[in-house]
């Protein structure tokens, strides 16, 4: 394994992330989706500058190895398959599962990338990011993209130990809102917002949802949560 290859798979993580907003975007302003998919698109425009900087530091120091070509061409399947025969031999290695757990989010495997996170949580509970990534990706396993059991568990623990964590803020009021706690999720939102560029789109959005829930809080008891999570423009 060179240091070429994972450079070049630090690359290419980064842009399969920034290439993944975009198609995720317009098919919910197309097909009109609720929570799920524009839920994980803020959470991934949130996590987005993690990925080659974990990787880069999952090598370890820079060694050059003369003689040897660097890959002509890497795909993300092939940096996932490296990442688990390198954790075949390290099972203990809490931030190459946590890497693991974000490669599998971004090739569309929540159930693998939920199992990724549970293993960097069975190492360290304590661990805010693989909180977060558990309850995100058990919210894309599932049919119906609530955010319930252990995965809102996790969220409140997340946010509670994490309060800063833009992430677990965002994903724990999606989760209030669903169950009808619409005074929760507007604090937890109300929380996010200053952590957040007043003039981006994440931020208008946080707002937006904000309206939408005092607006059910107005409404009569009982009525149904008909309210969506807006795409920013």
């Amino acid at each position: 394994m060179t240091l070429a290859f994972y450079l070049t798979a630090a690359a290419m993580l980064v842009v399969a992330l920034a290439l993944l907003l975009v198609p995720l975007v317009r098919q919910g302003r197309r097909d009109g989706r609720s929570r799920g998919i524009f839920a994980i698109v803020v959470a991934i425009a949130i996590l987005l500058p993690t990925a080659s900087t974990a990787l880069y530091m999952l090598v370890g120091t820079p060694v050059t190895l003369a003689g040897v070509e660097p890959p002509k061409e890497v795909t993300l399947d092939d940096a996932i398959g490296e990442l688990v025969r390198r954790l075949d031999e390290r099972p203990d290695d809490a931030q190459g599962w946590m890497l693991l757990g974000q490669a599998y989010g971004m090739a569309k495997k929540p159930a693998a990338a939920r199992d990724a996170y549970g293993k960097v949580l069975a190492i360290d509970e304590r661990n805010v990011p693989a909180m977060v990534g558990w309850a995100e990706a058990d919210s894309l396993a599932r049919d119906d993209h609530r955010i319930d059991g252990r995965a809102f568990e996790l969220l409140q623990r997340a946010a509670n130990a994490a309060p800063d964590n833009q992430r677990a803020l965002w994903l724990l009021g999606i989760a209030q809102f669903q169950k009808e706690r619409y005074a929760d999720a507007i604090a937890t939102w109300r929380q996010l917002q200053p952590l957040l560029d007043p003039d981006s789109n994440v931020a208008h959005a946080v707002a937006r949802q904000i309206a939408v829930a005092e607006k059910h809080i107005e409404a009569e008891p009982g009525a149904p949560a008909t309210g969506t999570i807006d795409v920013p423009h």
